[in-house]
Formats: C-alpha cells, structure tokens, sequence
C-alpha cells in the first residue's frame, strides 16, 4: 500500500469488519468521511477523535494540537481534552523532546485544551519523530453534526485556502531546496500558514447559526479527497467549480515548484460546510464575523456516483486522491 490513509475499500473489508463489542452507545462509530466517533455518556455525548503526525518535524507538536482539535471542531463541538502519544528515535536529545512539549502547550492552551494525559518512549529503528494525538470534546446529545448530513441542493462552502497544512509542511521541510528557486519572501509566507492551521473559530461559529447540515476537515488527500470524503459520509455527489476554489499565492508557486497537485495536497486550516442554498449568505457572515474568509465552490447532488468540477465550461469527473500529494513532494525536497 502507498503511503497515508488507507484506501477505502480497504477500511470497508478489513477494518470495519474487526471492531469488537457491539456498543449501542456508540452513536456514530467508525466509517468513510467520519472525523470522530461519538459516544453517548449520560445524559452527554463525547466527540473523540485520534490523528498521527508523520509528514512534519518542524511542527510536528503544533500540528498534533491543531489537527486533532480541528476533527471535533468539525462536529461543532470546541475540543476540550488532548491525549498525546510521541515516540522518538534512539538518541534523541532532551531538547528535542522539550521543542515538542513547548510546540504542544502553545497551542493547546490559546483553544482552551488541556493535556489530560499520554505516553512519551524511546522507539528502536525509528528515524523521525511520530506524534500519535487523540482529543475529546464533549456536548449535549443532538448538539453537533456530522459529516453525514449533506443534502442535494446544499451549497458546499470552503473557508479560507486550499492546501494550508502542506503549503506550512513544505515550507518549513524543505527550505533548503525551496531557498534556492524561490524568493525568501515566498517561504516565509508559506511558513506562515501553520497559523492558519485552526478551524476551530468557523466550526464553531458556523454551527451556532443553526443552518449547518454537514462539516468536513480536508487532511490527507486535501480538498479533492475532502470532497469525496463528504460526498461518501452523505451518499451524494457534488458539482464543484474549480475557478472559485481559493488558493494563497505562496500555495500556488510553492506546488508549482515541485509540480504538486494542490487539490490533493493535505489541506488541514480550510473547512468543507454544506448548508441548505437558503441560508447560506447567513452561514457566510457568520464565518466572516470572526475574521475568517469563506467561499461557495460549489453544490451538492443526489447522484453519488457524479462528482465532477467544472473548469473554463469544461465539467469533468473528480478523481478521488490515491495518496496525497505531501508525500512524493517531500522525497523530492529531501532527494540528495
């Protein structure tokens, strides 16, 4: 199998096919295009979600915070616990561990997360550091959505740009490469989108107006894979239209470099919302309130077996990510 997830069909035949107990508190429990599980505690609900960090160093504990939060935040739930599991290679210093904790800790704390808990080790044979994350919101029964949810007829919005977290990855992993063909200026901006890494403010925000029907955070196999992912949760298909699709200047020469698809490159920061066409310039201002750009790029059909973008009058299908596109980019960044 090539690198990052697991392909669908795979997932569909071994994984859930080996899931233990049956538990009828288990609400929404693993499946395609699901962020989280959600559980039923009492009267409450939690929002558990896990996510590695195997494509960065530089960052590797900001984005173990930031990803993990961004799959509860998709529930529109805010995250609240943070359980962190990081395996180091042999030799490494305690500064290096340190770096890590300080990265965890700043970006936990602005969210409101806490640590609650973890394992840190020394792993034989490993090369990079692995963070392996797992965070839990928690909420009222019935007072969060799902990815499930799109509806034909919805209006499908993405916040901010395409590519944030790869854009963020490659700048700061490959900067000997990237120094030497492009200006400084374009990899310190680049560098800056790890800011940008959070949607926990939109989810929020987009929840609260009450018009939301389905919500999606687009990581490996970025925007293309997200909207696949979205489409499988909700059993539909979606017209999309590429010229609408907003990318940052430093995304689009930085994948132009390394001749990197950015619609298939991990693209954790932006946000997938579908909501009925009705509501959606309310959802609109809504995400705009608190200072965050969001776009309509497109629709969602009832044909789930239709899932095209549309480009200069040309509508094709939308091929779903084998890999994400990190992964050949950081070979040839990192090839002698």
């Amino acid at each position: 199998m090539l690198p990052g997830k697991i392909p669908p069909e795979v997932l569909k035949r071994i994984i859930f096919s080996n899931l233990g107990t049956k538990d009828d508190d288990i609400l929404l429990g693993p499946g395609i295009g699901q962020d989280a599980s959600v559980i039923r505690v009492g009267d409450s609900v939690i929002i558990a979600s896990t996510d590695p960090i195997t494509g960065s160093i530089e960052d590797i504990g900001w984005l173990a915070v930031h990803v993990n939060a961004n799959d509860i935040a998709t529930f529109g739930v805010e995250p609240r616990w943070f359980l962190t599991s990081i395996m180091l290679p042999a030799g490494t210093l305690e500064s290096e561990l340190e770096r890590i904790m300080n990265q965890i800790h700043e970006a936990a704390e602005p969210l409101g997360i806490s640590v609650a808990g973890g394992h840190t080790e020394i792993t034989e044979k490993l090369q990079n550091p692995i963070i392996a994350g797992f965070m839990i919101g928690v909420c009222k029964e019935g007072e969060y959505v799902t990815s499930s949810g799109a509806k034909e007829g919805d209006s499908i919005i993405m916040t901010k740009t395409a590519a944030i977290e790869g854009t963020a990855i490659l700048a700061a992993e490959g900067y000997d490469y990237l120094q030497k063909r492009i200006n400084e200026s374009t990899i310190k901006s680049a560098r800056s989108l790890r800011n940008q890494i959070s949607v926990v403010p939109e989810g929020i925000a987009a929840m609260k107006t009450g018009y939301i029907t389905a919500m999606h955070d687009p990581t490996e196999g970025g925007l293309s894979g997200g909207l696949h992912e979205i489409a499988d949760a909700s059993g539909v298909g979606f017209r999309v239209d590429f010229e609408k699709i907003p990318i940052d200047n430093a995304s689009r020469e930085i994948c132009n470099i390394l001749d990197v698809n950015f619609m298939e490159l991990i693209s954790s920061g932006c946000m997938l919302l579908t909501c009925n066409s009705e509501n959606v310039n309310s959802v609109l201002e809504a995400i705009q309130a608190v200072g965050i750009e969001a776009t309509v790029i497109g629709r969602i059909i009832s044909d789930s077996n239709h899932r095209v973008v549309i480009d200069s009058m040309d509508e094709r299908a939308l091929d779903r990510p084998i890999t994400d596109a990190l992964w050949d980019a950081l070979k040839k960044i990192k090839s002698p």
